[in-house]
Formats: C-alpha cells, sequence, structure tokens
C-alpha cells in the first residue's frame, strides 16, 4: 500500500508540473529522422552511424531516450542493421561479443535456453525489445533488428529491475521501419556443410505524405551446420507497422519464430578425479558432445505498440505495450560427467517442458526547460511487467550410456512419458523512474540526477512461497566536454537483484531479504572525430552474496547477504573509420574479478569462476581504394584463462582464434547484389569454455551469403 501511494504522490506531481507546459507555444525548429524525413523529438530519434555504418553514434539510454555517444556518461555501443548483415544474421550473443573484450559469451551454442552472457563479469542474457523486458529471447529474431544497442554495467535506474536479476548490462534490440525508399531485398544464406537459408526483407511507405509504413521480414533455414549431427530448422516472420503524422507517431510490431535443434548442446560436468589440471584436451568444435536425438522445439510469439506525441518542442510523451507467450520442450542429456582422462563420457537424460506468458507496459514523459541559465532535460517512465511461468522437469532414473568424446558412438534414444506442467509461478514488476539531466556553460557540464523506485512480487503457486519487497536507487552521473571532440565522464549507478528466502537449513528459516544493489562506480574519457570514436574507462562493480554466519554450539548458522563479489576493471575501445580504406572494431578489458567476502575461508579473495581477466578483440576491414565494392575482414579474439571452482584449483586454459572474411559489392541485371564469405576459428582450434556447461569451443565455420537488392 506504501508503494502505491509513493506512485500517487510522484505522478500528481508530475502532473501539476507538467500541465501548463503543454500549452507552450510551438517551435517549429525540430529534427527529422534518418530514415524517413519526417519531424521527430531528439530523444526518440535514431542517431546516425559512424563510417563503414557498422556503429551508431548513439542509441538508447533507457529512461533517459535516445542520446549521442558524446551526451552519455555511461560506455555503449550501438551496432546497426547493415553490421548484422555483414555477420550473416549470427545469433544475437554472437553480434555483441565478436569485437566488445568487455563482453563474454562461451561454447559453439546449440543450446535451448537462455543464452549465456556475461558483460563486465556479471550476467546480461535478458533482452529488452523497443525498452520493453519479457517481449523476446533475441535469439533467432536478428532479421528484424535495426539496432542494438549494449549499454555496460548495471542499469536500475535506466530500465528497472528485469526478472532474472541480471546486472552486467543492458541489451536492447529496436526494430526496423519503412524507409522513404521501397526496400526489396532476398538474401541466400549457407552453413558448411549443409545448412541453406532463405531471408526476405520488404518495406514500403504509403500515403500522400509517406506517412504509413509496413516493413516485412522472413526467415527459413534447415540442415547441418557446423557441428557434427547438429541440424536447425528456423522459421521467423515478422512485421513492423507505423503511422508518422509528424507530432504523431503509432509503432506495432508482431513476430512468430519456429525453431527446432536436434543434437541440442548442454555440456559436461567433470568427475571428482579430473577437477584438476590439465583437464583433459578438449576434442574438436564439431564433435557432439551430446546424443543426435537430443532436441529442443523452441516457440515464440510477440504483440507490442507504441505511441510518441510531441506536444510542442519542449515536451514530448510516449506509451508501449506488448505480449509475448512462449514454450520449449527439451529432450536433453544435461547433467552429463566426463569420467577419466581417456575421454569416456557418462549420458544422462531429461525431459523438460517450459511455457511463459509476459505483459509489458511502460509510459514516459521528457521536458526540456531553463532556470537561471540551466537547462533541464526531465524525463520521467513508469514501468509494469508481469510473466506467468510453468515447467515441468522430468529426469529418466537409473539410465546412463557411455560415449567417447575423441571418437563418439552415440546409443539409441530411450522413451519416457513427460510430467505435465507444474503450477504457476507469477512474477510481478514496476516501477517509477525520474531522472534530470542539467546542462551548464553552453552544454560543455551535464550532471544527471535519477531516482528510481522498484517492486518485485512474486508467487510461487507449487510452494506457496511469496515474495514483495521495494527499493529505491539512485543515480548520479556527469559529463565534462573539454572540447569538440574529447570528453570525460563519471557515473554510479546501481543494479537490483530479488532478495533470497532463506531455508530451514539456517537459524533465520523464513527471513526474506530485499532486493539486493550492485553498484557501480566508474570513470570514463571519450573521443568521437565524426568518422571514430574511442572509449576508454575504469570501474568498480560490487554485488552482494549471500553469507554463512555460524551459530553458537549445536545451533544453526545464519543466512545473511555479508558477502562479496566486486569487479574492478578497465577497457578501452575503438569503433569507426580510421583512415579511406580502413575500418577498426575492437579493443582490449582486464577484469580483476574477486570474491572479496565469503563465509568459505578457501574461497576468499579468489578470482570469480568463469571469466577470463584479460580479453583482446581487434577486427579490421580494408576497402582498396583500386578495387572498388570489395572489402577484406580479419579478426582476433583473445582470451586467458578461466576458473572453475571457487578454490581457483583448476581452470580452462586461455584461447586466441583467427577469423577471416570478403565481402564484394557489384550489380547483377542492374540490381545491386553483395556477396559474403567467413571463415570463422579459421586454423579449427579446439578448446574448453567456461562454464564447463557449455560444452567446447565453436568449430571452424564457414558461412556464405548474396544479398540481391530489387
Amino acid at each position: 500500500m506504501a508503494s502505491r501511494q509513493c506512485y500517487a504522490i510522484w505522478l500528481g506531481i508530475a502532473g501539476l508540473g507538467c500541465a501548463p507546459l503543454l500549452h507552450a507555444e510551438e517551435d517549429k525548429s525540430v529534427r527529422s529522422l534518418e530514415a524517413i524525413e519526417v519531424k521527430a523529438n531528439h530523444f526518440l530519434e535514431l542517431a546516425p552511424a559512424y563510417g563503414g555504418n557498422h556503429l551508431a553514434t548513439g542509441g538508447s539510454i533507457g529512461l533517459l531516450g535516445n542520446l549521442d555517444n558524446m551526451e552519455t556518461p555511461f560506455s555503449t555501443v550501438n551496432y546497426t542493421s547493415a553490421y548484422i548483415e555483414d555477420q550473416q544474421g549470427q545469433e544475437l550473443r554472437i553480434l555483441i561479443s565478436k569485437n566488445d573484450p568487455s563482453v563474454q559469451t562461451p561454447g559453439s551454442g546449440g543450446t535451448a535456453g537462455k543464452d549465456t552472457i556475461y558483460i563486465r563479469g556479471f550476467s546480461a542474457g535478458d533482452v529488452y525489445l523497443n525498452g520493453m523486458q519479457g517481449l523476446t529471447s533475441g535469439r533467432r529474431v536478428m532479421a528484424m533488428a535495426e539496432r542494438l544497442e549494449v549499454l555496460k554495467g548495471p542499469s536500475a535506474l535506466l530500465y528497472g529491475m528485469n526478472a532474472s536479476g541480471d546486472v552486467g548490462g543492458s541489451i536492447n534490440m529496436v526494430t526496423k521501419r519503412a524507409t522513404v525508399d521501397p526496400i526489396t531485398n532476398f538474401t541466400a544464406t549457407y552453413m558448411a556443410p549443409s545448412q541453406f537459408g532463405g531471408h526476405l526483407d520488404l518495406g514500403r511507405r504509403f500515403g500522400e505524405n509517406n506517412e504509413f509504413g509496413l516493413r516485412l521480414n522472413t526467415v527459413f533455414k534447415d540442415g547441418e551446420g557446423m557441428v557434427d549431427h547438429r541440424k536447425n530448422r528456423d522459421k521467423f516472420v515478422s512485421l513492423g507497422a507505423d503511422y508518422n503524422g509528424g507530432a504523431f507517431r503509432l509503432k506495432t510490431d508482431f513476430y512468430h519464430l519456429d525453431e527446432y535443434i536436434s543434437g541440442v548442446n548442454r555440456g559436461i560436468s567433470l568427475a571428482k578425479d579430473l577437477q584438476k589440471n590439465p583437464l583433459p584436451s578438449a576434442p574438436k568444435g564439431d564433435v557432439l558432445l551430446s546424443a543426435p536425438w537430443a532436441s529442443a522445439q523452441i516457440r515464440e510469439n510477440t504483440a507490442m505498440a507504441r505511441a510518441e506525441y510531441d506536444f510542442n518542442d519542449q515536451v514530448s510523451a510516449y506509451a508501449s505495450v506488448g505480449y509475448s507467450e512462449s514454450s520449449m520442450h527439451n529432450y536433453n542429456t544435461k547433467g552429463s560427467v566426463l569420467l577419466n582422462d581417456q575421454g569416456d563420457l557418462r549420458l544422462k537424460v531429461t525431459r523438460r517442458h517450459n511455457q511463459s506468458r509476459n505483459v509489458a507496459a511502460n509510459t514516459g514523459l521528457f521536458y526540456e526547460f531553463d532556470t537561471a541559465g540551466v537547462k533541464h532535460n526531465l524525463s520521467m517512465g513508469v514501468d509494469w511487467y508481469r510473466q506467468n511461468s510453468r515447467m515441468s522437469n522430468t529426469a529418466l532414473k537409473g539410465w546412463t550410456a557411455d560415449i567417447n568424446i575423441y571418437d563418439p558412438v552415440y546409443p539409441e534414444r530411450p522413451n519416457f512419458a513427460q510430467a505435465p506442467l507444474g503450477p504457476a509461478t507469477i512474477t510481478e514488476l514496476y516501477s517509477f523512474g525520474l531522472a534530470d539531466t542539467l546542462s551548464f556553460a553552453d552544454d560543455r557540464f551535464r550532471l544527471i540526477l535519477g531516482l528510481r523506485h522498484q517492486t518485485v512480487k512474486t508467487h510461487n503457486r507449487s510452494s506457496g512461497v511469496r515474495y514483495d519487497k521495494s527499493a529505491l536507487t539512485p543515480a548520479i552521473a556527469g559529463v565534462w566536454r573539454l572540447d569538440e571532440d574529447w570528453m570525460v565522464y563519471a557515473n554510479y549507478i546501481e543494479g537490483l537483484t530479488k532478495g533470497t528466502q532463506v531455508g530451514d537449513d539456517y537459524a533465520n528459516d523464513g527471513e526474506i531479504f530485499p532486493p539486493q544493489r550492485t553498484k557501480q562506480h566508474e570513470i570514463g574519457l571519450k573521443y568521437d572525430s565524426g568518422d571514430y570514436a574511442i572509449t576508454a574507462a575504469l570501474f568498480q562493480i560490487t554485488q552482494p552474496n549471500t553469507y554463512e554466519v555460524p551459530g553458537r554450539a549445536g545451533e544453526k548458522p545464519s543466512l545473511s547477504y555479508g558477502g562479496e563479489q566486486r569487479n574492478r576493471g578497465a577497457e578501452i575501445q575503438v569503433v569507426g573509420q580510421v583512415t579511406p580504406e580502413w575500418r577498426l572494431t575492437g579493443g582490449v578489458a582486464y577484469l580483476d574479478p574477486r570474491y572479496h567476502k565469503t563465509s568459505d575461508e578457501a574461497s576468499r579473495n579468489n578470482y570469480v569462476t568463469n571469466l577470463s581477466r584479460w580479453s583482446v578483440k581487434l577486427g579490421a576491414e580494408w576497402e582498396p581504394s583500386f578495387f572498388e565494392g570489395f572489402t577484406l575482414s580479419a579478426h582476433l579474439s583473445s582470451q586467458s584463462k578461466q576458473y572453475l571452482d571457487k578454490s581457483n584449483s583448476y581452470y580452462v586454459p586461455g584461447v586466441t582464434t583467427y577469423d577471416v572474411g570478403a565481402r564484394y559489392r557489384t550489380s547483377l541485371a542492374g540490381n545491386p547484389l553483395t556477396l559474403r564469405l567467413s571463415i570463422e576459428n579459421l586454423t579449427n582450434k579446439a578448446y574448453w569454455v567456461a562454464p564447463l556447461s557449455q560444452g567446447q569451443g565453436s568449430p571452424r565455420t564457414v558461412l556464405l551469403s548474396a544479398t540481391m537488392n530489387f
């Protein structure tokens, strides 16, 4: 009840403060959208791209709206649809980790659940769709993406808490819209040895002033890819419709995904006597470490709408609503154990069924005004999300089968019944955020002050457990423009995860902890020439962990949040066109992730598992002036060792891989044609990844595609 009263007071103050402003005289000098050349508030515009058209000069910062990189006191990277196309439409986890040393994602793919993504050493697998959570998995829907916007570090003020409690960063997908110029593109794709596909992209605008738009994307792909016996069949269709009347804009999106994977990847665990170094040698990446009959069927359906209105040049508002339903039927070998140095792997089998129905909504307001020579950009937003999820997990007890990871002979598929879905778990999140950006001295100095009130509720109908807690998360950030090209920034911002409910193993059984705050301190330097940009940052992120407090003799211990993980790091990244013929994307990151406070003395101050301390990712593209339309590319990815246990007694070694590629833009029968070739892991390096539940590293992968523009 108290939280509802807070919302009522905040909204009332906001309404009283803004009501007279809606009648202010309208200023006719407004900017225009890049794609369709119509008027729009600059907080809602897409930013232009750097040279090469792979990275954008700005993007969405959640509650703050769209900002230029040189106005943003956070570390961000914004990928364009051209980048996605030139990477041949790979999965989101690959696209955002390929050139960013701060993003780590392990394994050869082929998993059926949420992708494992770490940003600055913390999980960040949830994907926002046009600023709303819970509406997409982000797995195979890149065909509909106009932008992929990555914000590094906790972001509770900017996006609110997400249902998974991810705090490493925020990933936002912006959907495609029709442009003034008609779009008719078809792309044929091939992945060795036998996976073929096609992608059709159609866009048209209608009306006397091109106010109506439709953008259709369809994808079909089927066949065996880089891993033996692993086949993917993807069917995807999306439709984006919009109306743009200048001051008023309405955008809608619908998509359907049907994905089937056979030979699904569930990784391995190690027998106790193998939990030491050196580990058994990893098999080549094309070896399937499960069984060909291990499979997953994934379906997603999503619909959403967003309305935007500019009351005048000072005040703009937006409101969005979306619905998503998803299901996954999974027949897998989770829990398989590597038994010995000879590579014998004992398979187990499990059937799993997940079902989720999600509803999301948000609304917000941007208001620009001046007071005593200080410019204010005030932003307010309300976010609401509800998830209804059910699952069943059925293991075939007593069944095992052994294969050898170096020369596997797979067993026949066992048949057993799937248990029915269990009772639902209901998760509800709602929050109100308020931020003011103050600008001084001709915009050389910017100060952002913000606060979000977050409430999280869950009800597990199986156990009867309920959770209902709230938290306030502040943020402060600043920008100092040294000159036109250089700026310094700093921020303090928090992330939120749901607190634990203590079990009966502890003396404080039944205690429910409030949402736990992950805190980031960051300072950085940015350079932007207009053609390319460089960002350097130093940061510290601390996250509380559960901690056992010993009881008196004969008494149970208590559970508290006295533990702490502390990640300190530095990163430098460059993007864009550094010379007329050369483009660079990549950088270097150093991470010092420690279990700073633990109840286990053996792990105190040890390195956090599954993370590399050093990561280097460098990509270069060369467009020779003497060969018009031709582009050569090369890429290096290198990371240091990763510990697999908290005592740091064993680890997977560091690894370096190389990719090469080429593109050629020409024409055929008067129609533009782009041919692409990529070879990833050129030397076919065999290596383990951390966590081992993600299996081994990806093998040499050959990708071909041809795009015709009609």
